[in-house]
């Protein structure tokens, strides 16, 4: 019975003479709000994701920072944390803020003094030997660096008394220049062998691990608590130390929501509009067919249940054509960017969460006004008084 209600309801809507278009653009309103959240929302993630891979890349998924800083225990610690975890990296280093001179030039620098003799480089230095000095290529610009140049590293935490509290410092040459695609980390750091920063500190001393992979805090901290001593070590993660991008990032999809929300209902006033009118069209049926013997509760469920899947249907197609817009831009890799941006194509990324959002957010706003308008229709609608009115 349902089913020949569905056919009336079709019928009217798209066939009839006294057909009313509302309704229908409503309803193509709410096809362009499910689409374009999920494009919008793959978008916005790929772009996100592609930002956190790369600084992940070079600054790892986390950090051990060290309060016992002897450089043998340390190098004991790593060598266990590698044979319990063979597919993370886990880099010794010893991080210091310093300056960089290069003649007239001079730039504040964030040192990552690698520990080279008992490990392989990260990913990032790959096939790139590190003997002295490897900057990034905006930091070189900046203080007119060139391969092969002898530049200076002074440490104002460091001097020496015998000639006046005159900062320590140390020359090193510049073996190599890389592009991370990071522009905080082109701009302020720079990588050096860890025995060059030893020497400029007078310590043989290591405060940094650095953990390239996915891992389990929890894990890492229970581990290092019980083979290197309890508060003598704690883990961060790449999001721990990065808060404020993270808290950034989660600011800019849920203000994209909002709005998104608040365009959905928008397209689901013009639901409400289109509902009302439709049913002022076809009361007079509706009562014809509850004298032909359909009971009153059968046609509001008729109509409810026909109202339901018209908005999951409406739903369902916005994300099949995303998806398929989605697919068209990644198999053509359109370049829409301009050429100062890092990623020139749009890095989509589909996830299950936006899939979820763009479905629920505008099948439940066109749900719950679609449930308003049959709720006024029962209360102001009589079929008694539209028989006796035609009467």
């Amino acid at each position: 019975m349902y089913k020949s209600f569905f056919n009336y309801f079709l019928r009217y809507i798209f066939r009839a003479k006294t057909r009313q278009r509302l309704l229908f653009l409503a309803m193509i309103g709410l096809f362009i709000s499910s689409a374009s959240l999920l494009v919008l929302q793959s978008g916005m993630g790929g772009f996100q994701d592609k930002l956190i891979t790369r600084s992940k890349s070079i600054l790892g998924h986390g950090v051990v920072r060290l309060k016992k800083k002897e450089d043998k225990k340390v190098l004991g610690l790593i060598s266990e944390l590698r044979v319990n975890w063979p597919d993370i990296h886990f880099q010794g280093e010893y991080e210091i803020e310093a300056l960089l001179r290069n003649g007239n030039y001079i730039s504040p620098v964030l040192i990552h003094a690698f520990e080279v003799k008992n490990s392989k480089l990260p990913n990032f230095l790959k096939g790139r030997e590190l003997r002295e000095l490897i900057s990034p290529f905006d930091l070189s610009r900046k203080v007119k660096m060139q391969l092969g140049d002898t530049v200076s590293l002074i440490s104002p935490s460091h001097v020496d008394s015998f000639f006046g509290d005159i900062p320590r410092k140390v020359s090193v040459i510049l073996d190599d220049i890389i592009v991370t695609d990071v522009p905080e980390i082109d701009i302020f750091h720079i990588w050096v062998r860890l025995p060059l920063i030893q020497n400029l500190i007078r310590k043989k001393d290591i405060n940094r691990i650095r953990i390239y992979g996915e891992f389990s805090k929890e894990k890492v901290q229970s581990f290092i608590n019980k083979t290197f001593g309890e508060g003598n070590a704690y883990v961060l993660t790449w999001e721990g130390q990065h808060k404020t991008l993270v808290h950034a990032l989660a600011l800019e999809n849920t203000v994209m929501l909002f709005l998104f929300v608040v365009m959905t209902c928008l397209v689901s006033l013009c639901i409400t509009s289109g509902l009302h009118i439709f049913t002022s069209k076809i009361k007079v049926d509706l009562a014809s067919f509850w004298i032909l013997g359909a009971s009153k509760v059968k046609l509001e469920r008729a109509f409810m249940y026909f109202l339901i899947a018209m908005s999951f249907i409406t739903v369902c197609l916005g994300l099949i054509t995303a998806f398929s817009f989605i697919k068209v831009m990644d198999y053509f890799s359109f370049q829409i960017m301009p050429a100062n941006f890092v990623d020139r194509t749009i890095p989509f990324k589909v996830t299950l969460e936006g899939v979820i959002v763009s479905f629920f957010v505008p099948f439940g706003i066109s749900f719950v006004f679609s449930l308003f308008n049959i709720s006024q229709f029962r209360k102001s609608h009589s079929h008694i008084e539209e028989i006796r009115s035609l009467s």
